[in-house]
């Protein structure tokens, strides 16, 4: 199993949007998805991330974490759960 550190990761926009949101962030499974990263305020998803072919837990918060501040910067979600559920169920 690889390991990856992450020494001086801070995840800032994590944080700010914890202390600052009544927000919570999901990592796990959403069928037909075997892994991503959900950050969300009530029902409103503001990042949804599929984690990448040997990407590891770390290098997906760190994309939460740039994801999740440029939703909140330009008030826009990003979702790549919805596109990738719609790509699976395509014929």
């Amino acid at each position: 199993m690889k390991k990856t550190t992450l020494p001086g990761a801070s995840f800032e926009n994590i944080q700010a949007f914890l202390d600052d949101s009544r927000g919570q962030i999901t990592i796990g499974e959403i069928p037909p998805i075997r892994s991503a990263a959900l950050a969300a305020e009530g029902k409103k998803v503001r990042v949804a991330l599929v984690r990448r072919d040997k990407e590891t837990v770390s290098e997906l918060l760190l994309r939460l974490d740039a994801a999740l501040g440029k939703a909140l910067a330009d008030n826009i979600a990003v979702d790549e759960v919805l596109p990738e559920i719609k790509r699976r169920r395509s014929p």
